[in-house]
């Protein structure tokens, strides 16, 4: 399992049950060690919907609120027959005050005016993260004897549901796949 440690300086905050804090120790995970991320690729008609399907399979799938999923970059280009399009979007799925699960979707591609449909190619790349924040901002956080007793706490305790909710990020991102893929054959036929 890779965990990396950084010390973050920014007020980073995805809502008010996370930490919020200006310094915190973050710990991430990447979901399927050693794949950082997942890739589809599509090629066949109608590849520019994929954009509708995947702001509607975010929210049903991992359950988010609509503030809790942020469309970073949206570039959509229409020529006379062609579209092209490029979007990022960020979803923070919420599980307890320390833990949460960031899942960072790429739509990329391009559709070609073709009658009535287009024919097209997209690709989407798909990189959850397991993310546990821990606040190191006041003196005390900072004390020698915080952390070892955030360790002892971590290793002990919190260790065995950090497991339990990278299961869980597990099982939503492969649903959040298959239901893409399906889509994908549904439109190819």
């Amino acid at each position: 399992m890779h965990l990396s440690y950084r010390l973050l300086n920014s007020c980073y905050s995805v809502g008010d049950i996370m930490v919020w804090a200006r310094t915190k120790l973050t710990i991430w995970d990447y979901v399927f060690e050693p794949i950082r991320h997942l890739k589809i690729t599509y090629s066949g008609k109608n590849a520019d919907k994929f954009y509708k399907k995947i702001n509607e399979l975010v929210r049903t799938v991992f359950n988010v609120p609509e503030g809790y999923v942020q469309e970073k970059n949206y570039k959509w280009e229409k020529d006379k027959d062609t579209i092209r399009f490029d979007v990022q979007w960020e979803v923070n799925k919420i599980l307890d005050q320390f833990t949460f699960i960031r899942v960072d979707i790429d739509l990329v591609g391009y559709a070609i005016k073709q009658g009535d449909s287009t024919e097209g190619k997209a690709a989407i790349r798909i990189a959850p993260r397991l993310v546990t924040e821990y606040p190191q901002d006041t003196v005390w956080q900072q004390n020698i004897f915080y952390e070892i007793f955030r360790r002892l706490w971590h290793t002990a305790i919190y260790h065995k549901k950090r497991m339990e909710y990278l299961d869980l990020a597990k099982d939503l991102v492969t649903s959040f796949e298959a239901e893409l893929k399906h889509f994908g054959e549904e439109q190819s036929q």
